[in-house]
């Protein structure tokens, strides 16, 4: 008799955590679609960047919890550790700016700290970037080979990995290469973006070829002129309402040193953020490459006068010539 009962109670603590198992299971593929129907498409047409940063980073580890029971969410997240990543990423770059204005005030520990602390953020950025990479691969293959057979939802999940992959090996050389990204991961993703179509989004292929062509002249096709191709990126860009090959001119044109293009590719994009309005399916991708650009203006404002970019003042320069102040002609009050 103990014995049928012990049978029996075994018996029915196994079908206790067979259930259990069966509703997290369920609510795991419950929360995948949830995920990749509304929480993500959400969080793309929002305007707010620090919200989103809350909901990628605290959502991706609860999420890929449930691989445990169901399989691995990679569209999902992709997107949420490309995001998470661009929010370590933003965190860096404040590292960077209290650097200089520790090493303007010769405040060499707080310097020194300061430096230690943006690139710790830079690999924290690197690591999320990158596994946003590694999710694009396990969900469509390795880009570089030959194009995926993609249909139109999931070429967003294509074009966001390709980009993390870029990002990832950036932040991962500002790191001091902490995270050993592998670097060829860079000319995979610009290859990869080639199967998309470049106007459809926001000329990013094009910007990101450009960039490859700047920094390698002598692989570019004869007669042609990457920062001319750049623009061009840039043009289509500010048609699309997402501006990210904005921020990829900046950033090709602050990495090579070459100034004027720079300025004149900041004051562009503020000039388009006053005449075409953000996309508002991706609108949080036109924020953010807005952010990257800030940053870079952030760190010019501060190299050249220890404080950011002033409020309003995006696309203007500390040595800009000031407008002549209209004088009150005193003539004038007296006529009739």
């Amino acid at each position: 008799m103990a014995f049928l009962s012990r049978l029996l109670l075994g018996a029915l603590a196994f079908s206790a955590l067979s259930g259990c198992s069966t509703i997290y299971r369920t609510t795991g593929w419950f929360a995948y679609d949830y995920t990749e129907d509304y929480a993500i498409p959400y969080t793309m047409k929002d305007s707010d960047p620090e919200m989103a940063c809350g909901l990628t980073t605290a959502m991706a580890p609860a999420l890929l919890s449930f691989t445990e029971l169901t399989f691995t969410p990679d569209r999902a997240a992709v997107t949420m550790y490309m995001m998470s990543g661009s929010c370590a990423e933003e965190k860096a770059h404040e590292e960077a700016l209290s650097y200089l204005r520790a090493f303007k005030a010769q405040n060499v520990n707080e310097a020194k700290d300061a430096r230690i602390r943006e690139k710790r953020q830079f690999a924290v950025a690197a690591a999320r970037q990158y596994r946003a990479y590694q999710h694009m691969v396990a969900e469509f293959g390795e880009p570089g080979e030959k194009c995926p057979d993609l249909d139109e939802d999931e070429e967003i999940f294509w074009v966001l990995g390709s980009i993390a992959g870029m990002q990832s090996v950036m932040s991962d050389l500002r790191s001091q290469s902490s995270v050993n990204v592998p670097k060829d991961i860079a000319m995979k993703a610009v290859r990869g973006l080639q199967c998309v179509d470049n106007v459809r989004w926001w000329g990013l292929p094009q910007a990101l070829q450009a960039g490859i062509w700047v920094m390698m002249p002598d692989t570019a096709p004869k007669g042609t002129d990457p920062w001319v191709e750049m623009e061009n990126a840039s043009r289509i860009a500010t048609a699309s309402g997402v501006r990210m090959a904005h921020a990829i001119e900046v950033v090709i044109a602050d990495g090579s040193g070459n100034t004027e293009q720079l300025r004149a590719a900041i004051r562009r994009h503020a000039d388009s953020l006053k005449t075409v309005p953000s996309n508002p399916k991706y609108r949080m991708m036109d924020i953010m490459a807005t952010r990257q650009i800030q940053a870079v203006s952030d760190r010019m404002w501060t190299e050249a006068t220890g404080a950011r970019t002033p409020i309003g003042s995006l696309g203007t320069f500390w040595d800009d010539a000031q407008p002549a102040l209209n004088s009150l002609n005193i003539d004038d009050l007296l006529e009739d």
